[in-house]
């Protein structure tokens, strides 16, 4: 994997997340399609409910919608978080943590 922060990020994501908020999120990465069918069946197969995860996962191998949505932060892995309404851009959040991350996605789902 390219992203080891991003992998712990989209564990704890997956773990402190609802079904229905997950299903509000994506991530995109530069990971290829088998590297992440991978991470999801060994980190993602089941919820502790039994329940399958909802966590989409995109691939940008070449980093073109990154680059193009501004997404890339000063280091090349940095994680930017798009808070979506009506299709539009509402919010950005820049070079967040991992260990922070599901606190800034529950807040920017309350938030819309």
């Amino acid at each position: 994997p390219k992203s080891l922060e991003l992998r712990t990020a989209m564990r704890r994501l997956s773990g402190a997340l609802t079904g229905d908020a997950l299903r509000k999120c994506l991530v995109i990465n530069t990971d290829t399609p088998g590297e992440n069918r991978r991470f999801v069946k060994k980190n993602l197969s089941k919820k502790e409910d039994g329940s399958s995860p909802t966590l989409r996962i995109l691939c940008d191998e070449n980093m073109e919608w990154m680059r193009e949505y501004t997404a890339l932060g000063e280091k090349r892995f940095s994680m930017t978080v798009f808070v979506l309404k009506e299709g539009r851009v509402a919010k950005i959040a820049r070079e967040v943590e991992a260990e922070v991350l599901p606190m800034v996605v529950k807040n920017a789902i309350q938030s819309l």
